[in-house]
């Protein structure tokens, strides 16, 4: 959670509101609370979606869900307006730890705490097939684990069968890796709670491996495995893994009903320590901070503006230990969690407000004494739980953890305890509040465009957590690669960060010896060399490029590959050329070839979400690794300087490695942020 903007609504309804829960490109959740003091989340809708029925219709239609359902392992709505002018809907909230964040941080449930987990689970499915309604996209990132047991949120695409005629025809609502196959197959059966059992399966496999049932892949590689392959049970306890095996069925009626799978879950609860004992930990410090953040019973407060009324009134400054903090708001590419219009892969990119500290903090002594939580800290501390509510037709997403933000100050260097000056961004884009980023969105796994037609990827990641780390919003402009520089130099954007080589052409605004501009900085933040790709224990026995020589060797047709191959020193290898790397690898895994070449990024990632990827393998380091920089012109050598000192950062901390792992390019990783590297 984040402190509020002075854009930000200060009461919503009868709710007086406290902070911004999380934020995403359709609406944003609030953490408020009543004037009897219940804490309360709050979902509204972007006000220019507010002007568009279809999606009233379905925020109506999700409100109309979500009060049809009740129990204990659900959250209540507490009051909505869906036909106000800015909607908006409030359940209650409770501290919890989303599944994800619980597995992703402190690995997987052991097995006592999985069995009551899918007990609670299936009381709150079974509430909500008792309204008719089919909840749709039962996954992770919507269950929260709370003291009390699993809460189940999200029923934005929850509907009955007289509803069916919002969903358009031809799209399929969920999320792959968790969807059913009746879901994925149009002219299969129809959608029915047989599909939720499916996905609880999942769940079941998540929480007990840490990994969804069918790996880890790109959307449509989890779509296809799913309607074609069988679920990976593997790692799963004896008892689990013949429950998860009859939920995961591919056949909807092969599925065990609601009550043949409570009486072998038995029944929910006690819940008294049932998490591990780090996530316990996590939900007690969060209702601590939840509980200091709050006030006693209160009645709306005079002068509050009301949502979409009169103009902002800005809130008081919130005094830290340095002195009053401004707000401004940090972006992301869109929500990755279920819509209505298109399929979207499990995981979600962040959508965040940060602190900006004073350019000039005062010094505290060693010797003082450490200063008393402030609200800015306590909202901060409230962030780093990973607090999670419901997302729905508002596809809302969550802030990130361990997040922090600061443009300005001092900050400790290498974990040395040396403090030095970090730069800061040109007061113009502090004052806007954007970076614009110029990028070619074609180039895997570094930049490209989904299923679900968002722009994802290395770049996008990492310019997002430097946009948190600086307070700023990263937007993303695809151009294309050869318009990009002349682009930055037109003041089209503000920075250009497309995998693009660092060299001293570009550097100095040259191609092939011709001037072409006045030239960039280049922040080099990963390198790219080839990669050598064999079959699964290398059966060739290739040790690395001078065993190239008489073999057959795989290359992308027209890549920098087939030059290295021809180079002094290679033999005299065989190669075969192909259009895509795709084809490349299918070469390689029916041992047509003995060895592929090709961009090292782009082969890892292709053999990780390929059809062909368990059967191949990357050996030995990259080859001829070159860097790549983040461009700025020449004239931006404050917004070089802060965006460098920005990387330095998430390096130290550990978030640009976690970043390269997610994609699989741990190879490519640089072990500090440099200007002008490249030759």
């Amino acid at each position: 959670m984040r402190p509020l903007s002075k854009h930000d609504p200060q009461q919503i309804g009868p709710f007086r509101i406290d902070g911004l829960l999380g934020g995403g490109g359709m609406g944003r959740v609030y953490l408020g609370h009543s004037a009897d003091g219940r804490a309360v989340a709050v979902k509204t809708a972007r006000s220019e979606l507010a002007d568009d029925q279809g999606f009233r219709t379905r925020f109506a239609r999700e409100v109309a869900a979500a009060r049809r359902v009740s129990g204990p392992f659900v959250t209540p709505v507490l009051d909505a307006a869906p036909h106000d002018d800015v909607p908006w809907m409030a359940t209650g909230y409770v501290p919890g730890v989303s599944l994800t964040d619980a597995v992703r941080d402190d690995g997987p449930l052991p097995g006592p705490a999985v069995r009551l987990l899918t007990a609670g689970l299936l009381h709150a499915l079974a509430a909500v097939h008792a309204q008719g309604l089919v909840h749709r996209d039962l996954k992770p990132s919507n269950i929260l684990l709370t003291a009390e047991g699993p809460r189940v949120i999200d029923f934005g695409i929850a509907y009955s069968a007289a509803e069916t005629a919002l969903t358009a025809t031809g799209t399929a609502l969920g999320t792959p890796g968790y969807m059913a196959p009746e879901q994925l197959v149009m002219s299969g059966p129809e959608v029915t709670g047989a599909a939720d059992v499916f996905a609880l399966g999942g769940v079941i496999v998540f929480a007990a491996t840490g990994g969804g049932p069918y790996g880890s892949a790109d959307p449509q590689v989890l779509m296809y495995r799913t309607v074609h392959e069988e679920p990976r049970l593997d790692g799963l306890p004896d008892g689990l893994r013949e429950l998860a095996a009859d939920c995961l069925a591919r056949e909807p009626g092969r599925r065990p009903a609601l009550p043949v799978l409570m009486s072998r879950a038995g029944t929910p609860g006690p819940y008294a320590d049932w998490l591990p004992e780090p996530v316990s930990v996590r939900l007690r410090e969060l209702s601590e901070e939840l509980d200091r953040l709050l006030p006693g019973p209160t009645a709306p407060a005079g002068g509050v503006r009301p949502m979409g009324f009169s103009p902002p009134l800005p809130p008081a400054p919130l005094a830290g230990p340095t002195g009053p903090t401004e707000l401004l708001p940090s972006g992301s590419s869109e929500p990755a969690d279920a819509v209505p219009t298109a399929v979207a892969p499990a995981d979600a990119v962040p959508t965040a407000f940060v602190t900006k500290e004073p350019a000039t903090p005062a010094p505290v002594p060693s010797s003082s004494p450490a200063p008393a939580p402030t609200r800015r800290r306590v909202l901060a501390a409230l962030a780093g739980a990973g607090v999670v509510a419901g997302g729905g037709a508002l596809g809302w997403t969550l802030w990130p953890d361990g997040f922090g933000g600061s443009t300005g100050g001092s900050r400790s260097d290498g974990g040395s305890g040396k403090k030095s000056r970090t730069a800061v961004l040109p007061k113009e884009i502090r004052d806007r509040g954007v970076i614009t980023v110029g990028l070619d969105p074609v180039y895997p796994p570094m930049e490209y465009v989904d299923p679900g037609g968002r722009t994802v990827g290395v770049d996008i990641d990492l310019g997002n957590a430097l946009g948190r780390e600086l307070g700023v919003r990263f937007t993303f402009k695809n151009t294309n690669f050869d318009s990009l520089l002349s682009g930055l130099d037109a003041g089209r954007c503000d920075l250009v960060m497309s995998a693009m080589t660092d060299t001293r052409d570009r550097q100095q605004g040259r191609a092939n010896g011709t001037r072409t501009g006045r030239g960039v900085d280049m922040i080099d933040y990963f390198d790219i060399g080839l990669g050598l790709l064999v079959r699964k224990g290398n059966p060739e026995g290739v040790g690395g490029p001078g065993d190239l020589s008489g073999r057959t060797v795989a290359v992308e047709r027209g890549g920098l590959a087939r030059d290295y191959v021809g180079g002094a020193g290679r033999g005299n290898p065989k190669v075969r050329e192909f259009d895509t790397v795709d084809e490349l690898c299918e070469d390689v895994r029916t041992g047509r070839s003995a060895v592929g070449l090709a961009d090292f990024p782009v082969l890892a990632f292709a053999v990780a979400t390929g059809p062909h990827g368990g059967a191949l393998e990357i050996i030995g380091d990259q080859l001829d690794p070159a860097p790549c920089g983040i461009a700025v012109a020449k004239s931006g050598t404050d917004l070089r300087d802060a965006v460098r000192d920005a990387l330095d950062r998430l390096i130290a901390n550990g978030e640009y490695a976690k970043i390269l792992k997610k994609w699989g390019v741990q190879q490519g990783a640089v072990r500090r942020a440099v200007v002008n590297g490249g030759k």
